[in-house]
């Protein structure tokens, strides 16, 4: 099938708004997990149940408590696609702001992000450099969010020294781009000197109810990446994949919609839903052969070795109009 074939179908105007309520639910829903059962877990920990019991439920209450980073990271990811409010430089700053709180450097993200929406699994594409490096199950949980995390960082310090970016257009001239970055750092750097007051005041509390779960979110988020990407190709409805479990619909507060998301990239995750229902009622997603795996256990099965990322399937499709532009649905500046 040719790619003039392949088109997406047009959505409401409606539907690429950020609202006031979406915005708020999404924001309470990932800052709640953290307080809810980080207290739980310090409370488990300091009990007088026996050890084993205490180390058994320990797993989940700090599992659960770390969801929180991992929401932090995808509000994060809403800001950079300015899909958090109508302003774009709002929707930026507070992905930045939250964002910050997972200690994760937005503006070095976006700054390959954006990249690889325009050339998802492509030669120009960032991320086929970064993930395939990691092609077992064990190197993926231990250091596939610690590799990408070191380069966004990198990525973050060459915008806030002024290096202009080379090679594709962003949604912010350079100089905002440079304001944008240093904020980050900022943001990352208090938010790391709440954590270190927070573990001085009451250490066991910090150990329990932050460092913990924060721990358990770096190789959570590193396997989602393969998730999203091992085994697909290049082109649109094949380059990633959607796992539409209602499970995962409320965790991920409809950002398990992947293949949505590269379709429509400006539509914020909690009307990614109605767009999947749009695709399967137009019998695209059947019809082109999509990436959808139902269940909530289906999906894990690509976080395998048996699955690779992408690497650089084909050159990049530039002159391609069906390739999903990012920067192409934001309002550039002048």
């Amino acid at each position: 099938m040719t790619t003039q074939e392949m088109k997406r179908p047009p959505l409401p105007r409606s539907w690429y708004r950020p609202t006031g309520l979406g915005f708020l639910a999404f924001l309470l829903f990932s800052a709640a997990w953290l307080p809810l059962f980080g207290w739980l877990s310090y409370t488990l920990a300091i009990s007088e149940l026996p050890l084993w019991s205490r180390v058994l439920l320990l797993i989940p209450t700090t599992t659960l408590a770390g969801h929180s980073f991992h929401m932090f990271g995808w509000f994060s990811h809403e800001g950079v696609h300015l899909s958090l409010l109508p302003n774009k430089y709002a929707s930026a700053f507070t992905g930045i702001i939250v964002g910050g709180a997972a200690l994760f450097p937005s503006v070095g993200y976006a700054v390959t992000h954006w990249k690889h929406h325009r050339f998802t699994n492509q030669a120009s594409d960032p991320d086929t450099k970064i993930y395939p490096q990691h092609r077992t199950f064990a190197a993926r949980f231990l250091r596939g969010r610690i590799t990408a995390n070191r380069g966004y960082l990198r990525n973050t310090l060459a915008c806030a020294l002024g290096r202009p970016q080379q090679g594709y257009k962003v949604p912010f001239s350079d100089g905002w781009m440079r304001r944008l970055a240093i904020f980050s750092l900022l943001c990352v750097t208090a938010w790391l000197a709440i954590y270190l007051a927070i573990a001085a005041i009451h250490p066991t509390y910090f150990l329990f109810g932050v460092l913990l779960p924060f721990l358990t979110a770096i190789p959570a988020t590193g396997l989602r990446i393969y998730l999203e990407h091992n085994g697909t190709g290049a082109g649109i409805f094949h380059d990633t994949r959607s796992y539409t479990s209602p499970i995962w619909t409320f965790l991920m507060f409809g950002n398990n919609f992947h293949l949505e998301h590269h379709l429509y990239p400006t539509v914020p995750s909690y009307h990614l839903p109605r767009v999947h229902r749009l695709l399967n009622a137009h019998g695209l997603l059947a019809h082109h052969g999509a990436h959808v795996t139902t269940g909530f256990f289906a999906p894990l099965k690509f976080l395998g070795s048996a699955y690779q990322y992408p690497d650089s399937l084909i050159d990049d499709l530039v002159a391609d109009p069906f390739v999903p532009d990012i920067a192409g649905d934001l309002k550039l500046p002048d």
